[in-house]
């Protein structure tokens, strides 16, 4: 026999820790059961959600008594941003308002299984309309902000990416034009097609390194403080930043490599014959 949180998780979807979800499946019900979640079973003074299965609660303005049947595990129902709310789940044989049916649809074909939800729908409650919402959709409107702020992230991302890599190939072939006579020399005096890549990568990468000691915090902060406006958030960790480092340090290495290789390859008496 499943334990009683598994087995409401599987029945219901709502996974218990105290009591029951009114009752068991086809069972009838109190009326006056009402079901709570442990942010409103701590507000109302029990610590333990055990204690609170059997105790009688009472509305302001409504004389009727209700009984506690059972304690759900916190769920968020709301955004992040918002620190889980105290719920109570009242018996739709007394409360006649906010009714909805919800409905869990096998992947597949959904247009038939809502095209069948419909035809039941009619012929039970034929006067009523039939509206719907997929709770995907809810979500997507409940986050809307964060996945344009993401989107335009995403969009910016590229484009400062392309902005700096074009720079970059700039920069290199403006630093090889410069010193072809100082590859030349390099040449004429030993030096090796590794050494003088090495002597390029060494000035960029030390700028780069210089660039993202001073991005990183200012990005950590700007992210921190975005964060803080959320009651569930992640907690930054040094990763991401070691690896944009690392990613922009790659890329261009590998750009200087690129462009180096043909200069240094190139014949040393060409570029000392133009000066």
């Amino acid at each position: 026999m499943l334990q009683t949180d598994e087995y409401y998780a599987q029945v219901y979807g709502i996974p218990m820790v105290a009591g029951q979800f009114y009752g068991s499946p086809g069972a009838i019900t109190d009326s006056f059961a009402v079901v709570i979640n442990q942010t409103e079973a701590n507000s109302l003074g029990w610590t333990d959600p055990r204690d609170a299965v059997g105790k009688q609660l009472k509305f302001t303005g409504d004389p009727r008594i209700y009984t506690i049947a059972g304690v759900t595990k916190d769920f968020h129902f709301s955004s992040m941003q918002e620190a889980t709310q105290p719920v109570i789940f009242v018996h739709v044989g007394v409360a006649t308002t906010y009714r909805f049916l919800s409905f869990k649809l096998k992947p597949g074909n959904i247009a038939g299984s809502i095209e069948t939800l419909q035809k039941q729908w009619r012929t039970l409650m034929p006067g009523a309309p039939f509206e719907f919402t997929f709770m995907d959709e809810v979500l997507k409107n409940l986050y809307k902000t964060e996945i344009q702020l993401k989107q335009a992230s995403y969009v910016a991302t590229v484009l400062a990416l392309v902005i700096v890599l074009l720079g970059v190939i700039g920069l290199i072939a403006l630093s090889i034009q410069k010193r072809a006579k100082e590859i030349g020399i390099r040449k004429v005096l030993g030096s090796s097609v590794a050494g003088i890549i090495a002597l390029f990568m060494s000035e960029f990468l030390v700028v780069i390194l210089i660039a993202g000691t001073i991005a990183c915090p200012i990005a950590y902060f700007l992210m921190q403080n975005w964060l803080s406006e959320y009651a569930y958030r992640v907690t930054i960790t040094a990763q991401p930043f070691i690896i944009s480092v690392l990613s922009l340090g790659f890329i261009t290495a590998l750009l200087i490599a690129l462009q180096t290789i043909k200069a240094a390859n190139a014949n040393p008496v060409q570029s000392l014959r133009t000066e």
